[in-house]
């Protein structure tokens, strides 16, 4: 019985140390801006930070968001089937900063 309470008490301990956010707070008017170009033939889904910012983004569209400062995911999501291939890095960004990441399908 004490080692099933022991396993409870590691596994709540997780949850709460395990979901630590890698940002810092940026003042309005200050925080980063990543813009997000589709320069391919494909609609991806984009997300930023685990946000959606764009459903289906558009040839040669663009879309920008206002972000914290820290590393920052950037997800570009596709169909099962599609002539480009998913993309996903991360950006470092302070606060003011403005970033452009691109996405060319390949």
């Amino acid at each position: 019985m004490k080692l099933r309470n022991l396993f409870g008490i590691a596994a709540a301990f997780l949850l709460v140390t395990g979901c630590s956010d890698d940002t810092t707070p940026c003042d309005e008017g200050n925080k980063a801006v990543i813009t997000v170009i589709n320069n391919s033939p494909c609609t991806p889904d984009v997300s930023v930070g685990g946000d959606e910012i764009a459903t289906d983004m558009g040839i040669l569209a663009s879309q920008s968001v206002e972000v914290d400062a820290g590393d920052i995911d950037v997800e570009f999501s596709l169909a099962l089937i599609s002539l480009c291939t998913a993309y996903e890095t991360t950006v470092t960004v302070a606060c003011g900063d403005s970033v452009t990441v691109e996405f060319t399908g390949e």
